[in-house]
């Protein structure tokens, strides 16, 4: 879940839609901001009418769990590459519409770990090795899991140093130990997702001489709806620390 209720005031709808290219994983989960003084946990929204298209003439709905109130899934549905996607939420009086467009799908070639000793302590720290795509503007979010338990940071590159080249990158941060779990995943994104999610990197700053936080920019139009519209081309890999 992701909490973007900053800015106080009425209650907003929160869209996190998260499409990827695999069957089943897709989904549309709607919620609504609360005031900070507010309990009784995070208002799911139920009853919308959730639609997803494609510049190929493809429709698709997503219906509402019968398990989770405000979760829409479509379990037939992935995404496919270079396509323009198009999601419309109607809820409400409010029709929340967003576009993406989807890239070709990335690649992790391996992943591995190196050993050092750094003030006393000893660390294995985890990288994985890809190949960037030439002649595309790639936009990379990773995601590291260790033993089952994700881990928060956002780690986010683009191409702009990398285009055409192998490459390896390091998940600082972490250090697993011998036995360990690791399970990763890489998501390909256009420009404005990417920039969705450095958004909400940069409110985890929480150093002294961060901003304010604010929301992150969304890519929603209309209802003054809060969240993303993501349609993502995805790689994992897994190691086992030996």
């Amino acid at each position: 879940m992701i909490d973007v209720g900053v800015n106080e005031a009425g209650a907003q709808y929160v869209v996190e839609a998260n499409l990827k290219d695999r069957d089943s994983i897709s989904f549309v989960k709607i919620t609504q901001t609360t005031n900070v003084y507010q309990t009784g946990g995070i208002p799911q929204v139920s009853g919308a009418n959730v639609l997803v298209t494609d510049n190929m003439g493809g429709s698709y709905s997503f219906l509402e769990s019968t398990t989770e109130a405000g979760l829409y899934k479509n379990y037939d549905f992935n995404v496919l590459p270079n396509r323009e996607y198009y999601l419309s939420v109607s809820v409400g009086e409010s029709v929340i519409t967003a576009s993406a467009t989807s890239r070709t799908q990335p690649s992790i070639d391996s992943v591995g770990y190196d050993f050092f000793e750094f003030g006393g302590q000893e660390v294995n720290l985890v990288k994985y090795h890809s190949v960037d795509k030439l002649g595309e503007q790639n936009h990379y979010r990773l995601i590291y899991w260790e033993n089952g338990e994700i881990e928060e940071t956002y780690y986010l590159g683009d191409d702009e140093f990398i285009e055409g080249q192998y490459y390896n990158a390091q998940f600082f941060g972490t250090s697993p130990d011998l036995g360990d779990s690791v399970f990763i995943e890489i998501l390909e994104m256009d420009e404005a997702m990417y920039d969705y999610y450095q958004g909400l990197a940069d409110e985890m700053d929480n150093s002294m001489f961060s901003a304010a936080p604010s929301n992150p920019p969304t890519n929603l139009q209309g209802g003054g709806a809060l969240g993303y519209f993501g349609v993502f081309m995805t790689d994992t890999a897994s190691l086992i620390l030996q």
